[in-house]
């Protein structure tokens, strides 16, 4: 079952295209949901949910994110160890997504590579997630992308990112690309720009702008809000 239609993890990276009008109705969907978490404590749409964190070594607590994003909602997290062996013979990935799917209404791979996400995918009958609250994560860069659109600019100034960085990795091709979708003029070029954007290496990217700093708060919070956008959009349907 694909794990939602904002985001289908079977598609690399780089296929992950997404519309403006889709892009825009997420970046909605996120502000909606914030604004009833924040009205209404009691507000629980995932309640009953559960969702499954495979995890190769919990100690890292790499999926934080999505955890609290999840449990903000509702929904119940468990952790479940699961170790990838490259070379390993992939024969007990399907009966355990088998198994996943029956205990649990969503199962998140983590850091596992696409190909094992994709064997889950095919068997769990549930929403699976390539990891989804990651750093690496192309919503992460959503996330970035949300916070410069609601960002004013002083007037008269072009939304326009200067974008340093490998255009070519995965969390740049979706930020670049869905950038110039909802209408930002995107360079490379050290040109005058209204946000700089430093993709060259940190996980998380320095955004810096012309009109003042970015809110570092409303970064996490749109990133967030995006993945508990996506968990509604499947879980909440499933």
């Amino acid at each position: 079952m694909p794990h939602s239609s904002w985001l289908p993890s079977a598609l690399p990276p780089s296929r992950r295209s997404l519309d403006a009008a889709r892009i825009l109705a997420l970046f909605a969907a996120a502000c909606r949901i914030r604004a009833q978490l924040r009205a209404d404590a009691q507000h629980a749409p995932l309640r009953g949910r559960n969702l499954a964190l495979l995890l190769e070594d919990p100690a890292r607590n790499e999926c934080a994110a999505l955890e609290r994003a999840a449990g903000e909602l509702g929904a119940r997290v468990a952790h479940v160890r699961y170790r990838h062996r490259p070379g390993a013979p992939h024969a007990d990935v399907a009966p355990l997504a088998r198994t996943l799917g029956r205990m649990y209404d969503a199962i998140d791979c983590g850091t596992l590579p696409a190909a094992t996400v994709r064997e889950m995918e095919a068997a769990a009958n549930v929403p699976v997630y390539d990891g989804l609250g990651l750093a690496s994560h192309p919503l992460r860069a959503l996330g970035d992308l949300m916070t410069l659109y609601q960002h004013p600019l002083p007037p008269a100034t072009p939304p326009t990112i200067r974008f340093h960085g490998d255009p070519a990795s995965p969390q740049a091709r979706t930020f670049v690309s869905a950038a110039r979708t909802i209408g930002f003029d995107v360079t490379t070029a050290a040109n005058e720009a209204a946000f700089v954007v430093d993709g060259l290496g940190a996980a998380r990217w320095p955004i810096c702008t012309c009109a003042g700093t970015i809110d570092e708060t409303r970064r996490a919070d749109n990133h967030r809000s995006l993945i508990q956008a996506v968990l509604i959009e499947s879980i909440g349907c499933a």
